[in-house]
């Protein structure tokens, strides 16, 4: 074990957490088993009472523990934890899950599912892309003819500059005939 991840196994629980000891038993238990059971080695989370027992929990089971200052923070660790090869679940409170939306400051989406799709498998989240990204709060912009690449993608740059999470959805018309059949 690293240096850096043997101080983040043995942090303690926060103060609060620890005067009261939290409890073990119940759903935060079997939840926190569930997760384990499921290959989940590693937890990031911005401290929370709430999910204190969980935590507890996690950590007789010699679960690494990540505790963060942010929510993005939390996001940007699991997917760089992810892309190591590694599974880590993110704790929350559901107003993290605003704050986590900062971490993607802009996206730029290859849509599928939509006009012209031959692969039925993409049409559910084809449909569902626009409903939700609205239902986050974010703003998205569909190109449709190259002449509206640059434009849009400086636009949601500039978005992201201040502050704002936006998409940009390249259509499957963008592609054109040849390559909306071969699916690239």
């Amino acid at each position: 074990m690293d240096q850096d991840a043997a101080e983040i196994a043995t942090r303690e629980l926060p103060a609060a957490a620890a005067a009261t000891g939290p409890l073990v038993s119940g759903w935060e238990t079997d939840l926190a088993d569930a997760l384990v059971r499921s290959g989940c080695t590693t937890f990031a989370l911005v401290p929370d009472k709430r999910l204190d027992p969980i935590v507890a929990r996690l950590r007789t089971r010699g679960m690494l523990i990540r505790s963060l200052a942010q929510e993005e923070e939390c996001v940007a660790y699991a997917a760089g934890h992810m892309m190591a090869g590694g599974l880590t679940t993110v704790l929350m409170q559901s107003s993290g899950l605003g704050n986590a939306l900062n971490a993607i400051a802009s996206l730029v989406i290859s849509m599928r599912g939509t006009i012209g799709e031959r692969n039925p498998a993409q049409v559910p989240m084809g449909r569902a892309t626009v409903p939700i990204l609205t239902a986050l709060g974010i703003q998205a912009f569909t190109a449709r003819d190259p002449a509206q690449v640059e434009t849009i993608a400086s636009g949601i740059v500039a978005m992201a500059q201040a502050g704002v999470t936006s998409a940009m959805l390249l259509d499957q018309e963008l592609a054109g005939p040849a390559r909306r059949e071969s699916g690239r």
